[in-house]
């Protein structure tokens, strides 16, 4: 009996050292793979790619970029849902995914409470402008023109972030102007260039190249800081319209349940990437701002902008079939 039972006793140390190794096994120790939930090009895809391929040379394991373009990046969220929580899969989301479909229409994910937050990856500046022969040089013109006429703005498709911004600065400067739909941020730019409508909300890489060449002017950056891209450029609450903030980003999330820790290494790792300068110069080529911050950070920007863009699409009445 006493042999059966140090031989029992050994098993069960020996079980507890396996479970104990297993948990411990070091991570990542196989491929990691990141969802983009849209169509390979544009600048999420690239954001996702640039990561990608610096992660895998930093961690040693390959880092496999799928794209799953469909139904506002609800086929790639469905995919991220059913995987393991194990830091193995990830997915790259916009703003609009998380913080404003939802309020839009129905989805099948609870964005709060499904997806983990890693951290934000870049950052995407929405810039309002205007025609350089509009008259509008600042807020306080913008104002007086919007109070004497009907006024028009450009923005990237109804729903979109610069939609939302858009509405967000006629509720503070107590105008009322009309929004004008484009398939994007550069026909948006593109059109106050041309004179179609005289102001936009667009985001930095679509209107970099018309400021510089005088077609457009910039009246302010909607985020709380100074685009770095453009540090000349005043936010739009330096310009005359306190406390206004609207902020596009990218961030990484994993699916729910994801151990801490784990979410803690691909944090820091990507935090690490991000500093690379040969990584920001890419990034910047195409209008995109590091920014990494912290998981925690990161959901109380997400808690943030889900109440806000919920309250204002509540206002607002605004719907998307």
């Amino acid at each position: 009996m006493r042999h059966f039972i140090i031989a029992l006793a050994a098993l069960l140390v020996a079980g507890v050292t396996m479970a104990v190794s297993a948990h411990a096994e070091t991570f990542p120790s196989r491929s990691i793979r990141i969802i983009v939930p849209y169509a390979p090009g544009g600048s999420i895809d690239l954001t996702a790619r640039v990561i990608a391929k610096n992660l895998q040379d930093r961690v040693g394991q390959s880092v496999i970029v799928e794209n799953k373009p469909g139904a506002n990046a609800a086929i790639g969220i469905d995919d991220l849902m059913r995987s393991e929580p194990d830091g193995y899969t990830l997915i790259i989301l916009s703003d609009s995914p998380v913080t404003i479909n939802v309020h839009l229409t129905r989805v099948n994910y609870d964005p709060l409470a499904d997806l983990v937050p890693i951290g934000k990856v870049v950052s995407s500046p929405l810039i309002l402008t205007a025609n350089a022969k509009a008259g509008i040089a600042s807020i306080a013109d913008l104002v007086k023109a919007a109070k004497a006429k009907p006024l028009s703005y450009g923005v990237a498709g109804r729903g979109s972030s610069s939609y939302l911004a858009g509405e967000l600065l006629q509720r503070q400067l107590g105008l009322t102007m009309q929004p004008v739909t484009y398939r994007g941020g550069a026909p948006a730019a593109a059109a106050v260039a041309s004179g179609e409508v005289p102001l936009a909300f667009t985001d930095t890489a679509a209107v970099l190249p018309l400021i510089s060449s005088g077609q457009i002017l910039a009246l302010g950056v909607a985020e709380p800081v100074r685009a770095m891209s453009m540090p000349a450029i005043p936010t739009l609450r330096e310009a005359g319209v306190p406390d206004f903030s609207a902020m596009s980003w990218l961030a990484m999330f994993a699916p729910r349940g994801t151990p801490d820790d784990r979410v803690a290494k691909l944090n820091a790792e990507i935090a690490k990437i991000l500093a690379m300068p040969q990584v920001q110069q890419v990034l910047s080529a195409a209008g995109l701002e590091p920014a990494p911050n912290s998981p925690s950070e990161m959901r109380r920007i997400i808690a943030d902008d889900y109440k806000k863009w919920g309250e204002l699409i509540k206002a607002t009445g605004l719907k998307i079939e």
